[in-house]
């Protein structure tokens, strides 16, 4: 780990100049540990220091992968960037530095969506694909995510070996000897790479459908619009959210997960009486919604659009050897939909990397992929792709509305349906945050707690099962959550693997809507309660 005295050493004026403009609290925050290169990339926040993405970590990380790269005879890669602050900056750092170690890169002209980076990825025969974004954190944190060749997230060796990589390089010594290198083996990713992208998908038949889209200020502005064109259908954009903001200034969370981020949008939905409120965070792989339900709107959880997709697909495009993948924390009414329509299901650890790596395995033996999703709200509703993407998605959702409308029906209907046929699910999500310097020790506490001393009983519901997928044998990698049956009952406690942060998934099923509600939130209270007891 540097320290602030070592980065004086740094031969770069502009960062100098923001180390010294640093307050000492400042300094020792700044250096008090460093920057990890994980399972799902790098991210942090932008501050000058060992800890944060700047431009010296940024270098630091792209040298890593060069060796890793160059050590392994893979020659190619993609580097693409989303809308926030310094991304293009830290995007021509990285194609800079692998472009200087005889890597040829295609590097986006432009900002684009995350599935752009991918699909690009996938048609140069990159080795591997380089996306800077922070998804949908806020306007102070950035990252970096590295796919492979499939345009699957990096598998466990590869991370291993980049990360050993990262972990011996001292950062200023590679900053001084990189960051005057010019751009150099590069070819540009222009326009044309969003034609090839969306050209599979074009129907031009009439369309009555009312939409209202926000790109939440991102990346998915061109790839949605576009892909509602060649499609037919008119759309309305809320024209604080249609362009690039940095800041997210009208909507600082910018996660469609949740319906603070649709505040702007749902203005312009009731003004305009739209059927359908859509929106894709600033990387445009996750998308989220409204459904208008009378004369308001209804914002649907990850698990009830997937309840769509997945009825509507299962009955309309199953074939002989279609399968299913969503996660452990999904939601368990699709293992009910996709038993009552003879559908395989597999169900993986959290992360669309888990997702994405069985969808490709199945792929492989010649099975047909008809819905992978993940309850955080991504989705993948069409073949050979095995990352989440929202552009696809939200033509999907469209294209059912309309489907819908057209036979004097409505999205909120179809829900409800589907609820009558199978009983009411309520998922609720929620999580209990640690504090302090041993943060992280307390959370690991708790769980270990429940596993010398067993919940039994909840709020009358008695625990019949107990999963642990840590000790039990599951089938699946070993990880630290425990998941807890009783009837109609069900839920998961997990410790973040990156904040000192219990997460809480809950699930109750009943036949009556009000009743479920009720009860599913009453025991989640009683949850919580009894975990800051332990």
């Amino acid at each position: 780990m540097s320290d602030s005295s070592s980065w004086k050493k740094i031969k770069d004026k502009k960062i100098l100049k923001r180390l010294n403009n640093l307050t000492e609290k400042e300094k020792i925050d700044n250096f008090s540990n460093s920057l990890n290169f994980g399972t799902a990339g790098m991210r942090g926040e932008m501050i000058v220091g060992s800890g944060g993405i700047n431009e010296v970590t940024v270098a630091k990380l792209a040298s890593a992968t060069s060796k890793y790269m160059l050590s392994h005879k893979k020659t190619v890669a993609v580097v693409c960037y989303d809308t926030r602050y310094n991304s293009k900056t830290f995007a021509h750092i990285f194609a800079k530095i692998l472009s200087n170690n005889s890597i040829l890169v295609y590097l986006f002209k432009q900002y684009a969506p995350t599935p752009l980076c991918i699909f690009a990825t996938r048609e140069k025969k990159a080795d591997i694909g380089i996306m800077i974004t922070a998804s949908h954190n806020r306007r102070n944190f950035n990252g970096i995510k590295i796919i492979n060749s499939v345009g699957i997230q990096i598998d466990d060796d590869v991370q291993e070996e980049i990360s050993k990589n990262f972990n011996d390089i001292d950062e200023v010594e590679n900053y001084n000897a990189t960051y005057k290198q010019k751009l150099n083996n590069i070819k540009w990713i222009k326009d044309e790479v969003l034609h090839d992208y969306l050209k599979a998908d074009t129907d031009i038949t009439k369309k009555t459908l009312k939409i209202v889209y926000t790109p939440l200020n991102g990346t998915g502005l061109k790839a949605v619009t576009q892909i509602l064109k060649n499609n037919n259908f008119k759309y309305h954009i809320p024209k604080c959210q249609k362009h690039r903001d940095p800041d997210f200034t009208t909507c600082p969370y910018p996660n469609p997960e949740f319906k603070e981020a649709f505040n702007e949008s749902l203005k312009l939905a009731k003004k305009v009486d739209a059927d359908l409120i859509i929106a894709t965070d600033p990387d445009a792989d996750r998308l989220g919604m409204m459904i208008k339900t009378g004369h308001t709107y209804k914002k649907l959880s990850g698990n009830e659009v997937g309840y769509i997709f997945l009825k509507y697909l299962a009955q309309n495009f199953k074939t002989q050897n279609s399968f299913v993948v969503t996660s452990v924390v999904s939601s368990p009414l699709v293992d009910e939909i996709c038993e009552k329509e003879n559908l395989k299901l597999y169900k993986t650890l959290t992360g669309f990397k888990s997702l994405g790596e069985k969808t490709h395995e199945e792929c492989q033996k010649g099975n047909v992929p008809l819905l992978v999703f993940e309850e955080s709200c991504g989705y993948v509703v069409r073949k050979n792709t095995f990352d989440k993407e929202s552009i696809f998605a939200a033509l999907l959702i469209c294209k059912i509305a309309q489907w819908l409308k057209d036979h004097n029906s409505t999205l909120d209907k179809y829900l409800t349906d589907i609820y009558r046929e199978y009983g009411y699910m309520v998922t609720l999500g929620d999580s209990i945050t640690f504090e302090g310097v041993d943060s992280l020790k307390k959370m690991n506490d708790v769980v270990e707690s429940l596993r010398k001393k067993p919940i039994k009983n909840i709020d009358g519901h008695k625990i019949e099962k107990t999963v642990d997928y840590l000790k039990d044998d599951t089938g699946l990698k070993k990880q630290n959550f425990i998941e807890y049956h009783a009837g109609n009952l069900r839920f998961i406690i997990r410790p973040s693997g990156t904040e000192p942060k219990l997460k809480i998934y809950l699930f109750y099923k009943d036949n009556n809507s009000v009743v479920a509600n009720e009860e599913a939130n009453k025991v989640l209270e009683s949850l919580k309660k009894m975990l800051n007891e332990r």
